[in-house]
């Protein structure tokens, strides 16, 4: 009887293409498509003649081994944390969700970083400076099989504190530190 509901359940499951769409293989084209603006919206910074600094976010949770790619990074320098389990003890859910939620707010570096806690492993890293309009590009020609871009984000260079990406929750001694432009009242009012 267990059988017949489960090889009904993973029937279902092909027949509705119910696959992980983080399997396989994916070419740049098909990870920039699905990193483009809906169609109509306005990209205000597509032709920005300033330098980025890029930073992306991979789920590396497909790849064949996330183990052996964490080692990799820290082998050039990079970090990598894996909270996993004990044999027949495996961490709630909300302690993967708090360590994923404090990884996520780190800067990304040159070297990368590698966090495996549950579903999904990440990888985050630092892209060359460009212009904005060709780190999206970028970022997918980064993948390996496997890997899927995830997020990005893009600061511009004049922006970077002592060489580095500020973290999101900069401290007011970062915050000094950064350029700020002069703009007075008079400049708001028409």
């Amino acid at each position: 009887m267990r059988t017949s509901i489960a090889l009904g359940v993973a029937a279902l499951a092909l027949l509705s293409g119910c696959a992980d769409w983080r399997e396989g293989p994916e070419g740049v084209e098909t990870c920039v498509s699905r990193h483009a603006p809906k169609k109509g919206a306005i990209d205000l910074l597509q032709d920005d003649p300033g330098v980025w600094v890029p930073a992306y976010t991979y789920d590396i949770t497909k790849m064949e081994d996330p183990h052996a790619f964490g080692r990799e990074v820290q082998k050039r320098g990079g970090s990598f944390q894996w909270v996993g389990w004990k044999p027949g003890r495996k961490p709630p859910e909300s302690a993967l969700q708090g360590q994923r939620a404090r990884w996520e707010d780190t800067p990304a570096t040159f070297e990368g970083a590698v966090l495996l806690a549950g579903d999904p492993g990440l990888y985050k890293v630092r892209g060359k400076p460009g212009l904005y309009r060709t780190l999206v590009r970028q970022g997918c020609e980064g993948q390996r099989l496997g890997m899927r871009l995830r997020t990005f984000s893009f600061t511009r260079e004049e922006a970077l504190v002592d060489g580095k990406l500020p973290s999101t929750r900069m401290h007011a001694s970062e915050m000094r530190k950064l350029v700020k432009p002069a703009i007075s009242t008079e400049d708001l009012l028409p």
